[in-house]
């Protein structure tokens, strides 16, 4: 049972039981806080009108505490976490959450709720002090009393002992009153001000969506331009390098025959020289725009072809036989080659270890030095553009780098769900 259910229970029970409880006051300073507050935002909304959003960010802040006094468990705030590096688009991104326009409407709800809590407890206070002043005739009398309109009567000593009575009915009449008020606000402010129950937002879903869309459309026009590249220069080169072997070899028969040719020679192997270096571009450009054996082979492959090129000493662990989507693959893949090419620039290493794996939710990438430690994704572009790209997959990467070492570089991505999953894992 929740603690909105104990009110309720609370309120069960036998009326002087809930008197004795301390739901009633509970709920009386519930609604007192509600005027005081309400006396509180009057003045910011009249005088302040534009800073309303953020009046709401403290009052939302407020309510998903205050609600503990009538039962309710605090809330989790609906806002999205801002890491140091956005800071500075703080307002920007407050006022385009959801969130804060809901707090808003929630401000607006707390300052017409507190003119009705004002106006309850204003009677009711009315109402015990009419009861108290009418005791004090009684005891004080013989004393003449008008009680409303053109009822009269005289208290005495020996008749004011019902107004006691009254009294108390209307103190446990009251207690519920205040009870519901209390819980009825409270309950339009749990969703105002706290998080959404029924999942994501829908367009923060979108945006999700098309961040993944995105990555993936991105990664397969990568590979269309490598598959471009590889079938039509590529070609293209090996023919001209081809042509020019072909061509040197007629030299050759020249210079057989006596004939001076060394000029020819020198232009021949400078020529097949250029050829043999744009070709050593090509393929390290290729490399880097998609590697062909990512696609062909499979992420475990192409990580054995970057610790085979690395400086240092690259250890490769986790499953090679495991799948998953392109798009996840080739993250990864771009993560370890920034990692290896960071170690052998700035960290002093002479090993790395690499682990890929998965826990059932996400595909789990690590790099692990044994460098100096120090490293910082925010003094780089390369590891702040591979977690821009981890977030578009809806993942995150964590550097973890001590001084003194190790510095460990993890990336978490989610797998797809089930039901998208059936041939992702397997072997294209």
């Amino acid at each position: 049972m929740t603690a909105a259910g104990h009110v309720w229970a609370a309120m069960k029970l036998p009326p002087w039981r809930f008197a004795l409880s301390g739901w009633p006051w509970r709920a009386l300073l519930y609604l007192m806080l509600s005027v005081l507050i309400g006396a509180a935002l009057v003045p910011l909304a009249v005088f302040t009108l534009l800073f309303v959003p953020f009046w709401a960010l403290i009052l939302g802040s407020l309510e998903r505490r205050r609600t503990s006094l009538v039962g309710f468990p605090r809330q989790a705030s609906a806002h999205g976490v801002i890491d140091a590096s956005e800071r500075h688009h703080w307002i920007n991104i407050r006022l385009t959450e959801r969130a804060t326009w809901r707090e808003t409407l929630a401000l607006v709800w707390d300052l017409f709720y507190a003119l009705i809590a004002l106006t309850v407890l204003f009677f009711e206070t009315i109402t015990l002090l009419a009861l108290a002043m009418v005791a004090v005739a009684g005891i004080t009398g013989p004393t003449p009393t008008q009680f409303f309109g053109d009822a009269e009567g005289i208290m005495t000593p020996t008749n004011w002992w019902p107004v006691a009575l009254i009294t108390l009915v209307a103190l446990v009449l009251f207690g519920y009153i205040n009870a519901c008020l209390a819980i009825g606000q409270a309950w339009v402010l749990r969703p105002l001000c706290g998080p959404r129950a029924r999942g994501l937002d829908p367009d923060v879903q979108r945006l999700l969506n098309s961040r993944r869309a995105l990555a993936e459309s991105s990664d397969a026009e990568r590979r269309r331009i490598e598959r471009d590249l590889h079938d039509g220069v590529q070609q293209e080169l090996i023919a001209l390098g081809a042509r020019i072997g072909m061509i040197g070899l007629e030299v050759d028969e020249l210079a057989s025959r006596g004939i001076d040719a060394a000029h020819l020679q020198r232009a021949v192997d400078e020529a097949q020289a250029q050829a043999e270096h744009a070709m050593s571009t090509l393929r390290d450009t290729v490399r880097g725009i998609h590697p062909s054996v990512l696609a062909d082979y499979g992420l475990r492959a192409a990580l054995e072809e970057l610790s085979e090129r690395s400086n240092i000493r690259v250890t490769l662990e986790g499953s090679p036989g495991v799948r998953v989507p392109a798009a996840l693959e080739t993250t990864a893949y771009y993560l370890v080659a920034e990692a290896l090419t960071n170690i052998a620039k700035h960290a002093s290493a002479t090993s790395a270890v690499v682990a890929t794996g998965t826990d059932g939710e996400s595909f789990i990438v690590t790099v692990t030095d044994n460098g100096s430690g120090g490293a910082d994704e925010r003094n780089g572009t390369g590891l702040r553009g591979l977690s821009d790209r981890a977030e578009a997959l809806n993942g995150r990467l964590k550097v973890t780098s001590p001084a003194g070492g190790p510095t460990v570089v993890r990336m978490d991505l989610p797998l797809p769900h089930e039901g998208d999953t059936s041939h992702a894992n397997t072997h294209r």
